[in-house]
């Protein structure tokens, strides 16, 4: 394998396990192919169920859009259980309502049911004086077993999740697992309450937790046995798509300007750090699956009258899409995997007896730009130190010589002591400078979020949302129309924006206690946490919409 695949098998595991978010580009819809039909669903109030599940999963593909779902789901095969929920079970878009559509706020929203102002997770990362940027899941307390250096905990959410609520109104009986590749996906979405979540180490070299979950510094017998039981190395493999001229046919060549790296094969093997390239191979998804169904089995979920709650994580979808971009050859072949692996999983779980799914994404994902362009819609890239410097030039002509940026973490900029002393008038500077620079919508003072959630003007009113009201920043910063902060000089796509590609996502429910619904409007995608509150037959959490998606079905008494 040439270097240049190996290096990005190397930088899509960075992604995974290490990197901080940042605003992503909006783009309109590409061409797909021939749509799947939607078959109308019933309308009118919930049936009655005949069986209440004992097990509900969240699953979040993260990073797959309502675009990228559009675009893919014809090339899924019939016996696919995503193309199962969205014929025959309830099948609806949602939308985020805030503009921080990264992987942590997404996750912590989908089972809070609220925006990131009230639960307080802006994204994936804030600055820190020492760190540079701390990921918002490191509380520098609870270190992560195998991995010194890595802190992962819930303890900077400040809403309760339905897991939380489960665990309250069940005196504690009800199991509740999270577990994904990215610690943020596995610990957000299950609260403070859980009996245990899971995600990958690459120091570690294995799935694995933190102290929050094992006090005693002890992994849980079920996983040190799974651990012995299914070592990674074995599955460093060269990854070569299953079938290149079906990807040919249906998606063009496999080179596309502005891929990382674009040409298959791929071997982590021959990366620098094969553990950290294993999280972006379609075996880390199968062996994130393999591992959900063993915690499932250990917990002895759903076997018992007390509902159980599962949410699995996966995030090869994201660390693929950063690389590649949604319409690439490793993006289709990586999804038909985890496609296979999923329906697979669910099969398992749908033999041990009544269980609820509810699929969905925790933001959607920008085309990539080169991509964009010659289709003719905008599309860009923004560098962080590109920024930094544009603003510090801003303030130096408006306040004189100085040291104002303290450092930029996607989506906000952290004034210095000096900035801050300054705050108004270096706001005014840079809310007239910055929306100068291509690629810049505008900036709003962090500040001011209470004032933006009451602003007449939707994008304002987004990033209000966004923020609580002691924000981790000071500046809020909104890319263009087909504009994102890079990962890569090389190439890549992100998200991050408040655009509408960024904020819709499918969100799919069968199984127990779901019926067949659909609708042609866009949803509230918080009410996915009422959703699986009225699935669990418990209060929905505080902060969440009154009433569940259409296809809940009402529990027996």
């Amino acid at each position: 394998m040439n270097s240049n695949g190996t290096a990005c098998l190397l930088f899509a595991a960075s992604i995974a396990v290490a990197m901080v978010g940042a605003p992503g580009c909006a783009t309109t819809k590409p061409q797909a192919e021939p749509a799947v039909e939607k078959t109308p669903g019933p309308q009118g109030p919930p049936s009655q169920a005949s069986v209440a599940p004992k097990l509900v999963v969240l699953i979040v593909l993260d990073q797959l859009g309502s675009w990228v779902l559009d675009q893919h789901l014809p090339l899924l095969p019939s016996s696919s259980v995503i193309r199962r929920a969205y014929e025959d079970g309830a099948s609806h878009t949602a939308e985020y309502p805030y503009a921080s559509t990264q992987t942590a706020p997404g996750h912590a929203s989908l089972t809070t049911g609220a925006p990131p102002s009230v639960h307080g997770i802006v994204g994936n990362a804030v600055y820190d004086a020492e760190l540079g940027a701390r990921r918002t899941v490191d509380d520098r307390k609870h270190a992560v077993l195998g991995n010194k250096d890595r802190y992962v905990s819930p303890t900077q959410l400040r809403a309760e999740t339905v897991a939380d609520v489960l665990h309250r109104e069940t005196d504690a009986k009800a199991r509740i697992v999270g577990i994904s590749i990215k610690g943020r996906s596995a610990v957000l979405p299950v609260g403070r309450k859980a009996n245990i979540a899971v995600f990958y180490d690459a120091v570690a070299r294995a799935m694995t937790t933190s102290t929050y979950y094992a006090p005693k510094n002890r992994l849980p017998d079920w996983l040190r046995d799974f651990r012995k039981s299914n070592p990674v190395e074995p599955l460093l493999q060269t990854w070569e798509p299953a079938e290149p001229d079906w990807l040919q046919k249906h998606l063009g060549p496999d080179v596309s300007p502005g891929e990382m790296y674009p040409a298959f094969p791929h071997d982590p093997r021959e990366a620098p750090d094969p553990w950290y390239a294993f999280s972006g191979t379609p075996e880390s998804s199968e062996y994130l699956m393999a591992a959900a169904y063993a915690a499932v089995k250990a917990e002895r979920m759903g076997l018992d009258e007390v509902p159980d709650f599962l949410v699995l994580g996966v995030s090869g979808t994201d660390i693929v899409g950063h690389v590649w971009g949604a319409r690439s050859w490793e993006y289709a072949d990586n999804l038909q995997r985890i496609d296979r692996a999923l329906t697979h999983f669910v099969k398992l779980l749908e033999a041990r007896g009544p269980v609820a799914f509810v699929l969905t994404a925790d933001h959607g994902v920008a085309e990539l730009p080169e991509r964009a362009q010659a289709e003719g819609r905008a599309g860009g890239r923004l560098r962080g130190e590109t920024l930094i410097a544009w603003a510090e030039q801003a303030a130096d002509a408006a306040l004189g010589q100085g040291n104002w940026i303290a450092g930029y973490v996607p989506p906000l900029f952290t004034y210095t002591a000096a900035g801050k002393a300054r705050h108004k008038e270096l706001t005014k500077a840079l809310r007239k400078s910055m929306p100068t620079m291509d690629g810049v919508e505008a900036v709003y003072d962090a500040r001011d979020s209470a004032k933006l959630r009451a602003s007449n003007k939707e994008i304002e009113r987004l990033v209000g949302a966004s923020l609580p009201d002691d924000p981790p920043g000071d500046l809020y910063l909104v890319t263009e129309w087909g504009w994102f902060d890079a990962l890569s000089e090389k190439g890549g796509t992100n998200h991050g924006t408040p655009w509408d590609y960024d904020r819709r996502v499918p969100v799919l429910m069968w199984g127990a206690a779901v019926e067949r619904r659909t609708s042609q409007d866009v949803h509230d995608v918080l009410r996915v946490a009422t959703t699986l509150a009225a699935l669990l037959n418990v209060s929905a959490p505080a902060n969440a919409p009154e009433s569940p998606l259409p296809g809940v079905m009402r529990l027996p008494n």
